[in-house]
């Protein structure tokens, strides 16, 4: 039971106060965290050490890099390569950021600089949009190694990248490598067999065909004005035999008999032989021995005529026929003329007739010789055609295959050094004005939440204070309260 105080001795305007925290003990609380902040700050400058950073780009040009070889009478062959930048789906900037971050190729820089791979650490690369750039940063503990790390980086990338085309090449090569093998075996066949048929054949070339052809029209041409000039002769020798008075048979046969030595010697004893019979008959009878020697040597000098004229003409003649075709007996100055026109065209003739008919020869065995040769075109322009197949599949193989390896930048694009690893003037970190700046900016807000929960605290005092006073203020109304429930009301409160 609580001891009841008397009306009068309660005070009214004196509300009790409750111990409040004093506003030191957040200025502690403050110092203490901005000592924190602070310390951690300096410390961390202190202790740190500071890291340079070395800046690279690198570019890989675009543009389609192609080639094309044409091969006179054989074919052609082309080789290209695709924009370095490839397609939507594919970036090969991409693959040589991650070949800059694999594993070997770091181990490979790390060893070129006497370090370990830890030591070199893993390089930051970023690749710019909308062009063809990969931009590289590497760490070091000065801006000398730094710059070092990055040549060593970018050297090592180079030859990792180098290896990867001599790779892609080699893969490249063994499987072309068998159809070049194949080609070339079919081309050797090819040009075995053509080699063989020409020497068996005769026929080397389809030029010989055609000089064969324009021959044997040059051949036609002129036995066909050869046939057209006898023609004419034949005609001038009918009329010159018409004046003479002799067929054409007869003047052929007394052109043959004129131009035969034999038959004319024999002519001459025995027109010698006439006239000295004659001449001794005058004189003598038939029975004088002289008249029947000379008689007996004119017989025999017909007879002569007679056996060499029919040798000659491959037909018995008798004397008479043989008086009347002897040129030798016409006397007229006009009939010399006609009988030296006569032994002309009849020469002529015999040789036009001998062209021709010599025409007619060689134009038979050129028409044998290019039937001969027409059907073995067929088989040389057939094999011709294998070899230049063969030819032109083996020339092409081999060029794409020697473009190929000249254009080694078809799986890699070439990678160029736009800006080589800087030279870093200041440390990358530590920066002690960035430090600072966040240091102070903490120490603001730390400042700040202390003063906020310091004016909180004391807000909620006051708030406190003032819910006393008003319960001191309706004290006077307990008075009519009965002691036993104002002693209720005490202890409930």
């Amino acid at each position: 039971m609580s001891k009841e105080l008397p009306p009068e001795t309660i005070d009214l305007k004196a509300p009790k106060r409750s111990p409040s925290f004093g506003w030191w003990r957040y200025v502690a609380i403050g110092l203490v965290l901005n000592a924190v902040i602070w310390g951690g700050a300096l410390t961390y400058l202190k202790r740190t050490k500071p890291k340079f950073v070395s800046k690279m780009a690198i570019i890989l040009p675009g543009g389609n890099v192609g080639a094309n070889v044409n091969l006179p009478s054989i074919g052609q062959a082309s080789s290209s390569s695709t924009s370095a930048s490839g397609g939507s789906s594919l970036d090969p900037r991409a693959n040589y950021q991650y070949i800059l971050n694999d594993e070997p190729v770091l181990s490979a820089a790390a060893a070129s600089l006497n370090i370990k791979t830890s030591e070199l650490g893993k390089p930051k690369s970023k690749l710019i949009d909308n062009t063809s750039i990969l931009q590289v940063e590497i760490e070091g503990p000065s801006a000398k190694e730094a710059q070092e790390r990055g040549f060593a980086l970018y050297n090592t990338l180079m030859q990792k990248v180098t290896k990867l085309r001599e790779d892609e090449i080699a893969r490249r090569d063994d499987g072309t490598q068998a159809t070049l093998d194949m080609a070339k075996i079919k081309l050797a066949e090819s040009q075995k067999k053509l080699a063989a048929y020409k020497s068996r054949s005769g026929l080397s070339t389809s030029d010989q065909v055609k000089e064969v052809a324009v021959s044997l029209e040059q051949l036609r041409k002129q036995r066909a004005e050869m046939l057209a000039q006898d023609i004419l002769l034949s005609d001038r020798l009918q009329q010159l035999s018409d004046n003479l008075g002799l067929s054409v048979e007869e003047a052929s046969a007394a052109f043959t008999l004129q131009s035969d030595p034999i038959y004319q010697q024999n002519l001459r004893d025995f027109s010698e032989s006439s006239a000295t019979l004659t001449t001794l008959s005058s004189k003598w009878g038939e029975n004088h021995p002289n008249v029947v020697k000379e008689a007996a040597r004119q017989k025999n000098a017909g007879k002569a005529i007679s056996d060499r004229a029919s040798f000659l003409l491959k037909r018995p003649l008798s004397l008479q026929d043989l008086a009347r075709i002897n040129l030798n007996a016409i006397g007229s100055a006009g009939k010399e003329g006609l009988y030296r026109d006569l032994v002309a065209v009849q020469a002529e003739q015999s040789g036009i007739a001998g062209q021709a008919e010599e025409l007619g020869r060689q134009i038979e065995n050129f028409d044998d010789r290019l039937r001969d040769l027409t059907q073995k075109q067929l088989e040389l322009d057939r094999l011709q055609r294998d070899a230049q197949v063969a030819e032109a599949v083996f020339a092409s193989s081999l060029a794409k295959i020697d473009l190929s390896k000249s254009d080694i930048f078809t799986a890699y694009p070439l990678a160029q050094l736009v800006s080589p690893p800087s030279l870093a003037d200041e440390p990358a970190s530590p920066q002690p004005k960035l430090v600072m700046a966040g240091a102070f900016i903490g120490s603001l807000l730390v400042s700040a939440g202390t003063f906020l929960l310091w004016k909180r605290k004391s807000m909620a005092q006051k708030r406190t204070q003032e819910v006393e006073l008003a319960e001191v203020t309706e004290l006077p109304t307990l008075r009519a309260i009965p002691n036993s429930d104002r002693s209720k009301t005490g202890q409930s409160r």
